[in-house]
């Protein structure tokens, strides 16, 4: 099966952000948002400088939001269609402001950038880098309507949570329609906001769960995918329990389709009473365990008349020489743990 969509991906501690998923019949990417240059330079450097002229009607024709007051860098927010800041085709909804004209702006709170940029003349040039974990803030509905009044207007203050418009005529009735990417005017350098690879993880042998590791307590439209290699997705959030079922139902069937192709190739080695019959993930319970992990991820294989138990997977003859624990079939009694 194939499948492609879009999810929120925890890493660690920090807040969940967009990815995008593909599921291919042998690998599962993993891709996060960037602005890469497409043409005109060579390599990518994580940093574009830009420099826009203010326009009469519209003024630079961006809007900004964040600040240092909430631990946020100040981060592009809307970009006008068919202003400056859009025609440059160099910056992007996502940016964040590093300089504007050589002044470091990094740490400065909203108020100090929007007067930086009230005061920077006719033109301006900024750094920017592209943020691809967007803070939550820009998560928000990027019409939404904002309490908060315009920072161009000489008696309003602005709010680093909101859009603070740098338009030098601004009017409440302006209908501009935003746009999410930007287009060049100049053939010399042509950047794109595209999907950008950030994890694979091999589905040979992987192993995946919804719930929390070593614990029985099940997440939520929520799963992770580990590697052979131990290389692990994070923690992979679904928008609704029916998207989180058809991914894990997809990714069991690629992997479950690639284990019995292995088996095959592998039972070309073995003679006919030790082909392998069976070989996957399971869990197993700690015996009176005092510790919180409860449970650890065992493989096992079923195999001629015995029953392996591994750490992990066989990959050579020698590996199943090596395995934690042999059972001959006969002495098993299997019995159904509700």
């Amino acid at each position: 099966k194939t499948k492609t969509g879009v999810c929120l991906l925890q890493d660690g501690n920090q807040e969940p952000f967009k990815v995008r998923l593909h599921l291919a019949k042998d690998i599962l990417t993993i891709q996060e948002q960037d602005v890469i240059c497409v043409s005109g330079e060579p390599f990518y450097s994580g940093e574009r400088t830009v420099t826009i002229r203010r326009q009469t009607v519209g003024g630079f024709g961006l809007s900004i939001k964040g600040g240092a007051e909430h631990n946020i860098p100040v981060v592009i927010s809307k970009i006008s269609k068919e202003q400056r800041a859009e025609l440059s085709g160099l910056l992007f909804i996502g940016d964040a402001i590093l300089q504007i004209n050589g002044i470091n702006v990094r740490k400065c709170r909203h108020e100090e950038v929007v007067q930086v940029l009230r005061n920077a003349g006719e033109e301006v040039t900024l750094t920017v880098s592209f943020l691809k974990r967007a803070p939550a803030f820009l998560k928000l509905p990027l019409n939404e309507d904002c309490a908060c009044a315009p920072s161009d207007q000489s008696s309003g203050t602005s709010s680093p949570l909101c859009d603070s418009g740098l338009h030098l005529n601004y009017h409440p009735n302006n209908t501009d329609t935003l746009s999410c990417s930007s287009w060049p005017a100049s053939p010399g350098l042509r950047w794109e906001k595209r999907w950008c690879d950030l994890r694979l993880i091999p589905l040979l042998h992987s192993r995946f769960s919804q719930y929390l590791p070593g614990s029985d307590l099940c997440r939520q439209n929520a799963f992770q995918v580990i590697a052979v290699d131990g290389v692990c997705s994070g923690i992979i959030q679904c928008l609704s329990a029916e998207d989180c079922t058809d991914w894990l139902q997809a990714i069991a069937s690629n992997i479950s389709n690639l284990t019995k192709h292995n088996i095959k190739k592998i039972n070309r080695n073995f003679p006919v009473n030790q082909q392998i019959v069976y070989m996957g993930w399971t869990e197993e319970r700690e015996q009176d365990s005092l510790q919180d992990r409860m449970y650890t991820p065992k493989f096992l294989a079923l195999r001629g008349s015995s029953l392996y138990k591994f750490i992990a997977p066989p990959v050579t003859t020698w590996d199943w020489t090596r395995a934690e624990k042999t059972f001959s079939v006969y002495e098993i009694m299997c019995k159904i743990l509700k």
